[in-house]
């Protein structure tokens, strides 16, 4: 009995779906996460993939997906960050402080226009993790350069060979490697993966440093003699065809590694 309510409600879940006209989602219809998240150029359109929390409503789920994959083609056509470290160490023991500071900016608010462009199969193109929907969805441009990069995987996790020996430069394009911890949602560690890409690239093309010394004494010490160093590094920039080439989840740590292209714009 028990068996056949669960049929019945799976069958009116499907039912209803369609009728919605939204497709049932799928986990990955045979593709792997290596296929699917390598991003490079296919025909005369570029991948681009985009990243949200199941919603209750598969359709709304879709959706955010789809406006997430916008963001990255917003990103593509033209963004710019602020990246600064500060190191201060002290004489003492326990005198050191480390702060970063981050800033990125695009037109997020105008890229709902590239959704309607998009090009996906949503029962093909789309993979789940984490209670995470993923879609990938061709747009119809191109790199400002072609782009020749096939990555080699290797080892029970298929571990790309750019996570460990990185090329610095491809077909002419500067190159960064963005890394984020596990957030509380695959998602936001995806988005803040591909961002710290973008200041890795930055970084590459634009960095000033400023590094202060000072010696003080502190009061009512006779040899109270202190010395502090502050390091300041800043790094700023704005990039045309920010391009995610591949992307890879470390299947125990659920990190993410982002490798990236782009050049400076003039």
């Amino acid at each position: 009995m028990t068996i056949i309510i669960r049929s019945l409600i799976l069958s009116c879940l499907v039912y209803f779906t369609a009728c919605a006209g939204v497709p049932a989602f799928s986990t990955a219809s045979g593709n792997s996460e290596t296929a699917f998240f390598n991003t490079s150029p296919s025909g005369n359109g570029l991948v681009f993939i985009g990243a949200a929390g199941r919603r209750s409503n598969p359709k709304d789920t879709l959706q955010y997906a789809l406006e997430d994959a916008a963001k990255r083609v917003s990103m593509f056509h033209r963004v710019s960050g602020e990246y600064a470290m500060e190191n201060n160490l002290g004489s003492g023991a326990f005198d050191y402080s480390h702060n970063t500071f981050t800033s990125l900016f695009y037109d997020e608010a105008g890229s709902h226009q590239y959704i309607d462009t998009f090009q996906f199969d949503v029962d093909s193109d789309t993979m789940e993790i984490d209670n995470t929907f993923f879609i990938r969805v061709v747009y119809p441009s191109s790199l400002p350069g072609s782009v020749n990069y096939r990555p080699v995987y290797s080892g029970q996790d298929n571990k790309p060979d750019w996570v460990t020996n990185p090329d610095f430069k491809i077909n002419g394009y500067e190159t960064g490697i963005g890394f984020s911890n596990r957030f509380s949602s695959i998602a936001d560690t995806y988005a803040n993966s591909s961002k710290n890409a973008v200041f890795a690239i930055i970084r590459n093309i634009n960095t000033v440093s400023r590094s202060s010394d000072m010696l003080y004494q502190e009061t009512g010490s006779l040899f109270g003699y202190k010395t502090t160093n502050d390091n300041i590094t800043y790094s700023y920039g704005t990039l045309n065809g920010f391009y995610i080439l591949d992307t890879w989840v470390d299947p125990r740590a659920k990190t993410i590694w982002t490798l990236a292209i782009a050049r400076k714009s003039e």
